[in-house]
């Protein structure tokens, strides 16, 4: 069986071999039987008989009977582009002609070798369908002289002719055939079509008609292999300034931006790269170039999406920061390339954003230092080694400490003291950060029992805690278990890790805020400072982060403060600043009414039970028996 371009769909020959048609009858024998097939399915119907060819197969001539399979009835929409031919080929080889000497009494029927007969036999040529000869017959005379020989002749004439009209009952039969293989075919075809259409939905990106993260890691699976080594480079994808569009302008314009940078990565990446959305505003590629070659690429990226571009009837503006994991190591994984291009990425968005950044050496030696962090922390004495620290939070108004956060701190057996920052970043790429807040919070109430009534504790909260249903759960059953008052309890979340899954991240806060604890909203400024989120988040407090105090010198940073300060006033909320290190800065703070101060000009983070004492000596009766609040 074949389609309407010649291409074998399917074959079956006694050798069992399956060789293209075209190798088995010859291209120019393929060419002449597809230009004899009907136009469309209506003149197949009319003509209602198989066609014949005489021709080759290999090298024995040979009887190429075809048909296109066509429905008996209904509408003829088949034409020659989607036809499904069926081929039948009835081989003239010496056995058959013998079968046939003897049905018409003639004796040793045979093909001629090099068209030359013996002195005793009679001959004919036969020739193809394009007037070729194709061999020649002979066969035993019966009679002398030229008189037997033309007697012969009509004999010979009416059995190819009796061969034809058998080969086309054997076309009727199989056209007949070919009636039931059609309805099958055509089911296979819609089959094959609705699959194929199942699976570029389950592979695609519905809003930008991109590949899929599923379809990412499938492909990543294929060309992560030695024939592509120094030849394929993974990147990954990251808008820069996207959430704050979609949430000033809504999702109509955010949905648009994402389909326009689709279409700017299509046009500008070309050929070489396979495109996929990961999800919300992130991207990957797959490209088939090395790194330095990649690296140009996605250059020309970041520079076209930087490009201010309008969306209806606004113009926006972003950009995006890349990073890329080139495959130079037989060794490397799938997951291990997709790391690399993780890592690579995060530094871009970190130290350079809007920028390509390619996995380096010194990305490897950080790479190789956290999967040793990550390993101590999954070690069965990492929640022995850890503790935390408490950094007071004083009141503008009275200078009295009126509370205090918690931060992690870890001393490994192995590493020694590990920067906070570190491990705790890498703590949130596992389930380790579970283990690191439950522990906070069960450190809190401990504290609490300890502190003076009134004095409140703060405990940070990730993205992975807060949609974590089991750890909600256990830090909500840990504080309806004990004896301290909730409301002596803050949970910090900051608003990036709100912001991977909002919904998620306002139930979870909600749940707290219902026996009675504090929600502060930390590091407000750096992420996406959306103003709508104070008002749709169920919060008590706003922490402006430490830039801002650092840069007081600036009448911007200055301005800015005195805006969110009255804003977080009319909604209600308290507000605290962070990183306040000079007297100055805690003047300026005092006169814009910021409520609450932490930072260094009071004193840094302190042991935890260096904390209860310092904030019980505030209740001091002598102004002499209070500590004094320094580094």
């Amino acid at each position: 069986m074949i389609d309407a371009n010649g291409r074998t769909l399917f074959a079956h020959l006694p050798s069992g071999r399956a060789p293209p048609l075209a190798d088995l009858i010859g291209p120019r024998t393929l060419k002449a039987l597809l230009a004899r097939v009907p136009a469309n399915e209506a003149a197949v119907r009319q003509r209602g008989d198989a066609m014949v060819l005489l021709g080759k197969a290999g090298d024995t001539p040979a009887l190429i009977a075809f048909s296109p399979i066509v429905r008996e009835s209904g509408p003829a929409t088949l034409d020659t582009s989607t036809y499904r031919i069926f081929v039948d080929i009835r081989l003239l080889d010496n056995k058959l002609l013998a079968e046939w000497g003897k049905g018409f009494g003639l004796q040793h029927l045979r093909w001629a070798q090099g068209g030359r007969s013996a002195g005793d036999e009679a001959s004919t040529l036969v020739r193809d369908w394009s007037g070729a000869p194709l061999g020649t017959i002979a066969w035993q005379r019966l009679a002398p002289g030229s008189l037997a020989v033309r007697e012969l002749f009509p004999i010979i004439g009416f059995c190819i002719v009796l061969f034809l009209a058998v080969a086309a009952l054997i076309a009727r039969r199989v056209q007949s055939l070919n009636r039931e293989l059609a309805i099958q075919s055509h089911s296979a075809i819609e089959a094959g079509r609705q699959e194929r259409e199942a699976r570029l939905l389950a592979d695609s990106d519905e809003l930008t008609g991109l590949y899929n993260r599923r379809r990412f890691y499938a492909d990543l699976e294929h060309a992560a292999i030695p024939a592509n080594l120094d030849a394929m480079t993974v990147g990954l994808i990251d808008l820069d300034r996207f959430k704050p569009i979609n949430d000033t302008f809504g999702h109509l314009v955010g949905d648009g931006v994402l389909i326009e940078v689709a279409r700017l990565l299509r046009d500008t990446a070309g050929p070489d790269a396979t495109l996929y959305r990961l999800g919300g505003d992130e991207f990957a590629m797959i490209v088939q170039l090395d790194g330095a070659a990649t690296l140009r690429l996605a250059e020309t990226i970041c520079a076209a999406v930087a490009a201010p571009m309008r969306i209806g009837d606004r113009q926006v503006s972003l950009g995006v920061s890349i990073g890329l994991a080139p495959f130079v190591d037989s060794e490397l994984t799938p997951v291990d390339l997709a790391k690399r291009a993780d890592h690579a990425l995060y530094h871009a968005k970190r130290e350079r954003p809007g920028q390509a950044v390619p996995f380096n050496l010194e990305l490897e030696r950080r790479l190789l230092d956290d999967h040793v962090i990550e390993a101590e922390l999954h070690a069965s004495e990492f929640e022995n080694e850890l503790h935390f620290d408490v950094q007071p939070i004083v009141s503008m108004q009275s200078g009295a400490v009126v509370g205090g956060e918690l931060m992690a701190r870890w001393t490994s057996a192995r590493l020694g003291v590990v920067e906070p920052q570190r491990f705790v970043e890498i703590a949130e790429r596992s389930t380790v950060i579970h283990v690191i807040t439950r522990n906070a919070m069960r450190r809190a109430l401990e504290l609490l029992d300890m502190l003076p009534p009134g004095k409140t504790l703060s405990v940070n909260v990730s993205a992975c805690d807060l949609h974590c249903a089991e750890t909600v759960d256990a830090m909500l059953d840990m504080v309806s278990n004990s004896s301290a008052d909730p409301r002596r309890l803050c949970i910090e979340v900051t608003e990036t890790a709100v912001m991977r899954n909002l919904d998620a991240a306002i139930h979870a806060l909600h749940r707290f805020r219902a026996i009675g604890m504090q929600v502060a909203l930390d590091d407000f400024g750096t992420g996406y400072s959306s103003l709508s989120n104070l008002h749709r988040l169920p919060l008590d407090k706003v922490k402006i982060d430490r830039s801002f105090a650092l840069n007081f010198d600036n009448s911007y940073s200055v301005s800015i403060v005195d805006a969110v300060v009255n804003l977080c006033h009319s909604l209600g909320l308290c507000c605290i600043v962070e990183g306040v290190e000079t007297a100055s800065q805690a003047f300026k703070l005092q006169k814009i009414g910021c409520d609450l101060m932490q930072g260094y000009l009071f004193s840094y983070p302190l042991n935890a039970n260096v904390f209860v004492t310092f904030a019980a000596q505030w209740f001091a009766p002598r102004e002499e028996g209070r500590p004094r609040i320094a580094g």
